[in-house]
């Protein structure tokens, strides 16, 4: 059977990484100015348009437009640079990130607006400030302190003014449309056309507990998840689960 292959159409993309284990990626603030940096330089190099974005611990989330088929190289090359930053720095070697990074094609404005505010209010939500403005490495600190932004310059946030943004991501997200930004279909192309994976690996793993590991494996292989978004998923390696999907 053929690889799914993750979906690098133009348009908006809410991108996300987590540390290996969920473990810090970021242990001090050269870290989170050095990665930014970075950024800047994907932005350039692969003509993204970057709306919101932010650097947490462990993982980080970046709303971003991109009108060529690049979004995958783009992110790859971002995830790469920064370890390589990384393992030197801590002199330490192996994998930085857990899997590959994970995208969610923003298939509407609304929904545009609802993951650009989960992204802002993410701080809060952890209870890291009390204040969103406190949280220095987010798109809505950079727009208010900096004169000249530097990776938001060209966001739809700017099509409110400051104060509009400010009093948009200040108030909290409903629990039903969190809902809806967490169960965001994935897109992949699968069988030369794109398609909507609407449920989470969770969700097949749940809904046939009769199976055995290795059966819903190959089952969630099929409906469009990658060998590594699984073994990430199951915490096992990715010949494990390569043996399962092509048994």
């Amino acid at each position: 059977m053929p690889r799914k292959y993750r979906i690098t159409e133009p348009g908006y993309y809410h991108c996300i990484s987590r540390g290996v284990e969920r473990r810090n990626v970021f242990l001090e603030p050269d870290d989170f100015d050095t990665f930014l940096s970075l950024f800047i330089e994907i932005k350039r190099d692969f003509h993204l348009i970057v709306h919101a974005y932010c650097l947490m611990t462990n993982h980080y989330h970046l709303l971003i437009e991109t009108a060529l088929p690049n979004i995958s190289a783009a992110m790859q090359r971002l995830n790469s640079l920064y370890s390589i930053y990384f393992n030197k720095k801590y002199k330490r070697s192996g994998h930085l990130w857990q899997g590959r990074f994970h995208s969610y094609y923003l298939y509407d404005d609304i929904h545009f607006w609802y993951v650009a505010k989960y992204i802002e209010r993410n701080p809060i939500k952890v209870s890291m400030v009390e204040n969103i403005i406190e949280y220095p490495y987010q798109s809505f600190y950079e727009r208010k302190t900096y004169k000249e932004a530097l990776l938001v310059s060209d966001s739809k946030i700017y099509d409110m003014t400051l104060q509009e943004y400010e009093n948009y991501i200040s108030t909290d997200l409903s629990d039903d449309i969190l809902a809806k930004i967490y169960d965001t279909p994935k897109i992949v192309q699968k069988d030369g056309k794109l398609t909507f994976l609407y449920k989470r690996l969770e969700t097949l793993f749940e809904e046939d507990k009769d199976n055995n590991r290795s059966e819903n494996a190959k089952r969630a292989y099929e409906y469009g998840y990658t060998v590594s978004e699984i073994a990430s998923f199951l915490n096992l390696s990715h010949s494990a689960v390569s043996k399962y999907v092509h048994q």
